[in-house]
């Protein structure tokens, strides 16, 4: 069994693209109490890339899919009511587009996973948005009831065993 744990950036200062200082005070707090990881995959953007290096650990590879956000892919969340996991099941239920979406970055986990060995864990670091619509594609039972979406620093743990994901758990702050 593999585990991936696919954690939001920490805050951003809201004039730019980068890591506010409470941003990167926040991670380090965090930084104990993860880990550890074989491998370590992030978004391209600033934000996420500064996340990982706050949280002490080095990117083994920039993934530019999980830059991707639903709006770039066709995906319309602006005024889509996405305010909990439910809402992103059912928006992966309703929409062609947006289940295309979810499954594709489910399929982006799942790629980066099986970079690890057997049994071992790789830690995702992108975006709002980006979390819970992979976590919808995985089809684990029980997403759709994990409530709001993640918050900076949150983010959700997959278990893949023989190729399948098996279950899933919500990480709050």
């Amino acid at each position: 069994m593999r585990v991936v744990e696919h954690r939001r950036h920490s805050l951003r200062d809201p004039t730019g693209i980068h890591l506010s200082p409470e941003g990167l005070e926040l991670a380090r707090r965090l930084r104990p109490t993860l880990g550890p990881f074989d491998r370590v995959v992030a978004s391209p953007k600033p934000r996420a890339v500064e996340t990982v290096r706050s949280l002490g650990f080095s990117v083994d590879a920039l993934v530019p899919d999980l830059a991707e956000m639903p709006d770039d892919a066709g995906v319309t969340v602006a005024g889509a009511n996405l305010h909990s996991f439910a809402d992103y099941v059912r928006s992966v239920e309703r929409s062609e587009v947006a289940a295309r979406y979810a499954r594709h970055q489910a399929e982006v986990m799942r790629a980066e996973l099986e970079r690890t060995p057997d049994g071992g864990r790789l830690l995702v670091v992108s975006h709002g948005g980006v979390i819970e619509f992979a976590a919808a594609g995985t089809r684990v039972a029980g997403v759709a009831h994990w409530g709001a979406p993640v918050g900076y620093l949150e983010g959700v743990r997959f278990y893949l065993d023989r190729g399948r994901w098996v279950r899933g758990e919500l990480l709050r702050l």
